[in-house]
């Protein structure tokens, strides 16, 4: 994919641009079996359904803004089951995130040794 090729919006058939960084969630709504693969020379980030472009989102110099394509007619909405496993997959990587966030903390206190006792009260 060349740069020249995502500065306009593709033709018939796709929404208009739009503002703002709620691109990626109206995408993942209609197209949620897309992978996005991101373009960090060229400022936007591509949704892909199988081999076909379904989503352009350019940010950087360009500006935050999206497009994708119309849904299909036979169009079907993503199962529950999916859905809710998608969730959980994503709870369960904040998770990972925040413990390991915390790992580190109490290792960096523990090495440098700041951890600080309160002033024992039977002393004064």
């Amino acid at each position: 994919m060349q740069d020249h090729e995502l500065i306009k919006r593709p033709g018939r058939g796709w929404t208009k641009w739009e503002r703002g960084t709620g691109g990626e969630f109206e995408i993942d709504k209609i197209w949620w079996d897309a992978r996005v693969l991101h373009f960090a020379k060229l400022n936007c980030s591509c949704a892909f359904s199988g081999s076909e472009l379904v989503g352009i989102i350019l940010w950087g110099f360009r500006g935050e803004k999206w497009c994708m394509k119309a849904k299909p007619a036979d169009w079907q909405p993503l199962p529950e089951v999916y859905r809710l496993e998608r969730e959980r997959g994503r709870q369960e990587a904040l998770d990972r995130i925040r413990i390991a966030a915390q790992s580190r903390t109490l290792a960096a206190i523990e090495r440098t040794g700041k951890r600080r006792r309160a002033p024992d009260v039977s002393a004064v």
